[in-house]
């Protein structure tokens, strides 16, 4: 009796590997096309790897038709590569301080444009130009704006008296707009994690920071006038 049951064909392991090739070439060309980082690298690599894999196969098996289709792998795995690596990186961040008018008072708002990222802070800061080595008068964090941000009651220099009314009068400052994580404005804006240094029992205690913390966003000069100024 003929046994009349239907052979299976015999797939081959260098026929899995070319099936397999073809499909991550259309998920790496796919990734090419929409330009997105991530997808882009790991289908690209796959690709490299898979049509090497099938080359060296079907070289060994004097397939030239599959050597061609796995070179084209490859190619297509590098234009996904190139593509990751000249991918435009995030757009910077831009601020900038609103123009303001000398002499400035002791105490007042100062403003920005720009949007400020989410996850993120403004904190404000300032120095004495000429105090190259001083630390930097810690001021408070920002808030967000309809047209940027505003920082509220910054205290440049020291407070004028009766006694001395011109106080850091014609002194130049440096106000610096500082973009932090969420994390770092919240242990500098919480007074528990922070020491006050109580320079002069007269004047209003001050928080200083050897060092700037996170990024410089924007930065602006400005002359300390004798006006008090209003701390809204």
């Amino acid at each position: 009796m003929t046994d009349r049951r239907r052979a299976w064909p015999h797939v081959t392991v260098g026929a899995v590997a070319d099936a397999v090739s073809l499909l991550l070439a259309a998920g790496a060309g796919v990734s090419f096309l929409l330009g997105h980082g991530g997808w882009t690298l790991t289908a690209s690599c796959a690709a490299l790897v898979a049509g090497a894999v099938a080359l060296i196969l079907s070289w060994r098996r004097r397939q030239p038709v599959a050597a061609a289709g796995a070179a084209l792998v490859i190619a297509v795995g590098a234009a996904g590569l190139g593509t990751w690596s000249g991918a435009d990186p995030a757009p910077a961040v831009t601020l900038d301080f609103d123009p303001q008018v000398d002499p400035v008072p002791y105490c007042r708002s100062y403003g920005g444009t720009g949007r400020i990222p989410d996850g993120q802070q403004v904190l404000l800061f300032d120095r004495a130009t000429a105090d190259v080595t001083g630390a930097y008068y810690f001021h408070g964090q920002a808030e967000r704006t309809g047209h940027g941000w505003l920082a509220r009651g910054v205290e440049i220099g020291r407070l004028p008296t009766e006694a001395e009314p011109d106080l850091d009068r014609g002194v130049t400052f440096d106000v610096y707009a500082q973009l932090v994580t969420e994390e770092t404005a919240r242990v500098l804006r919480d007074r528990d994690n922070v020491v006050i240094y109580p320079r002069d029992e007269k004047q209003p205690p001050v928080w200083l920071l050897r060092d700037l913390p996170g990024k410089t966003a924007a930065t602006l000069r400005v002359i300390r006038g004798a006006a008090p100024g209003e701390c809204d």
